[in-house]
């Protein structure tokens, strides 16, 4: 099974294997579901954003259902299987979720670590992925999936449901529309108060820890920590940097850069929270744009402003984005009527239905979802930047064909 998997990999990343390409291209169109039937889909990846992002392919309908469950932890399939059909498959080894042949498409909410090898098996295999963000692990990595995947005739959509949301849509048009002048300056921030990890936890039933780690480069001895609080270690993932940076940059690179990443990064980042891990839990990153820079600042041990938000600050005018929807305000700002009164504003939150049902569509109509794979490796590149930036201290450059960090 594993040799199988290997080959449709090779075959995915070879590129210029036009043959390999179009065996697979034909295997996936021969089952495409037409408009009234069901989607049969299989999760790998199991967890607390998997069973939520099923929760909103739940409520969307659309003749779609769940016929496979896959997960490293037991009591997370156990959980699962609650919102998959009656009856649904389950396994802790995901290659054999990619050969059921009733599985059209996959929901890969797997740790950022295994991102990369199961969405390459699984377009090689002929399914349609929702992968969710952070798209890669490294830029390079980011690199190699944007080819593989494009050797394949496979829909992706990358979970970045800002894409589809209604609210960052309707705000993209009014900076299209010149609303803002000139934007000289771009802040994204997120801010809450988080629990430092626990000391010491149990699992609460049978977990294949060797298949968790599975492509990270470093080995440890069962650490029920490094499980179930993945994110504050980088052997599995970019950390907070990533995690939450891929959003709200990409907006600000929507909106500001044709969508494309920063030219540099420099950042300063320390653990305050989350002892124990290596992955920082408050830092402040400066991007460089051509014409304009972009802050991005997140902490964990205060809520001030709760969550996420963006500034978009220009010569005429300055949007604020957040859970809430927008705000624009004009300039300039004349004390004593700071903030002044609202020339646009729009009140909505970031729903992942729209981008779900968007993801459905195109695997019907096989057209190029809102969040393509081009979309999510420009997204999280200038994060991983900053990452590189700030493990190394010092200025990090891409280079120019932005597949790599200079």
């Amino acid at each position: 099974m594993t040799k199988n998997i290997n080959r449709r990999r090779f075959m995915a990343e070879a590129g210029a294997g036009v043959a390999g390409a179009g065996v697979l291209s034909a295997k996936s169109w021969a089952r495409v579901p037409g408009a009234n039937e069901r989607i049969q889909m299989g999760v790998i990846g199991a967890g607390g954003r998997g069973r939520s992002v099923m929760g909103s392919f739940n409520r969307i309908g659309d003749g779609v259902e769940f016929i496979y469950v896959c997960d490293v932890y037991e009591p997370n399939i156990n959980n699962t299987l609650r919102l998959a059909r009656s009856g649904a498959k389950t396994t802790m080894d995901y290659r054999q979720l990619l050969d059921d042949r009733e599985v059209i498409a996959v929901l890969n909410a797997t740790p950022d670590h295994w991102h990369a090898p199961v969405l390459m098996d699984a377009v090689a295999a002929g399914k349609d992925v929702y992968t969710e963000k952070p798209f890669s692990y490294s830029i390079e990595e980011g690199a190699r999936m944007v080819k593989a995947v494009r050797a394949t005739k496979q829909i992706v959509q990358v979970g970045m449901q800002r894409r589809s949301s209604e609210a960052v849509r309707n705000a993209k048009k009014l900076v299209d529309d010149g609303v803002l002048g000139e934007i000289v300056m771009a802040r994204a921030q997120w801010f809450w108060n988080r629990k430092p990890m626990p000391a010491r936890m149990e699992l609460a039933g049978k977990l294949d820890w060797e298949r968790f780690q599975g492509p990270a480069k470093k080995r440890y001895p069962l650490d029920e920590r490094r499980f179930f609080h993945w994110r504050n270690f980088s052997d599995y993932n970019g950390g907070h940097m990533t995690d939450q940076g891929t959003h709200l940059m990409d907006v600000i690179q929507w909106f500001c850069n044709d969508g494309m990443p920063p030219r540099s990064a420099v950042c300063q980042g320390a653990i305050y929270v989350h002892k124990g891990g290596d992955a920082p839990d408050t830092f402040s990153a400066v991007f460089e744009y051509p014409g304009f820079l972009a802050t991005w600042t997140l902490c964990y041990g205060n809520s001030y402003e709760d969550s996420w938000k963006i500034h978009l600050q220009g010569k005429k005018a300055t949007m604020v984005i957040d859970d809430d929807g927008y705000r624009i305000f004009p300039e300039p700002w004349q004390r004593p009527n700071i903030p002044p009164q609202a020339i646009h504003e729009y009140k909505g939150g970031i729903p992942t239905e729209p981008h779900v049902k968007n993801f459905l569509d195109c695997v019907r109509s096989r057209q190029e979802p809102n969040a393509p794979v081009e979309v999510g490796h420009r997204a999280v590149t200038g994060p991983h930047l900053a990452n590189v930036a700030l493990r190394s201290q010092r200025r990090a450059e891409l280079s120019e064909d932005g597949k790599k960090e200079k």
